[in-house]
């Protein structure tokens, strides 16, 4: 995948993490909205350095007289740098996940702890992933459990067990008004 493949995910899903995982759905690494605006930024400073150059190149070839040629050749390099680099070139691919098994006390103590903005679930004792826990996730937890403590046998349930909750929270949110 290029940057531009995954900024469409992003806008599409309004996310601003993925996690990367490999053919056996094992988490590889992560990708967020920093790493693509970086990368294209790079590729923007890539663009605008070639373009200086031709522009140079051009003039010292016209104070020498000599006339242009092979505009077709640089026009397919430049139509081959737009599609992109490669997602592996700027993904973080050492990423620490938290394991189904845990409390979303634990998880939010690593998010706060770590100052990460989102981490992947894996089952436990694996390495598969399960989903993603953000800190707007834990966000909207205080907003719509306000009067949820951790000593709340509800709050210390752990992520794999909160899962019939998230589905019904979904299915409910359709009728949240909106403020």
């Amino acid at each position: 995948m290029t940057e531009k493949q995954v900024e469409d995910m992003f806008i599409r899903y309004d996310v601003r993490a993925l996690p990367v995982v490999d053919d056996n759905n094992d988490v590889i690494g992560l990708v967020t909205y920093k790493e693509v605006a970086a990368a294209k930024q790079r590729l923007w400073n890539k663009e605008q350095k070639r373009i200086r150059q031709e522009v140079a190149a051009t003039e010292k070839a016209k104070k020498r007289g000599i006339k242009e040629g092979g505009k077709n050749n640089s026009d397919e390099k430049k139509n081959e740098r737009k599609l992109g680099s490669a997602l592996k070139g700027w993904m973080k691919q050492h990423v620490q996940t938290v394991e189904a098994g845990l409390t979303m006390a634990e998880v939010e103590a690593y998010l706060l702890e770590n100052d990460v903005g989102s981490i992947p679930v894996v089952a436990d004792g694996t390495n598969q992933l399960v989903g993603m826990v953000t800190r707007t996730d834990l966000l909207r937890q205080h907003r719509y459990y306000p009067s949820l403590h951790y000593h709340n046998p509800g709050f210390s349930d752990s992520i794999a067990a909160r899962k019939p909750i998230i589905e019904l929270r979904k299915k409910l949110k359709k009728f949240d008004l909106e403020e």
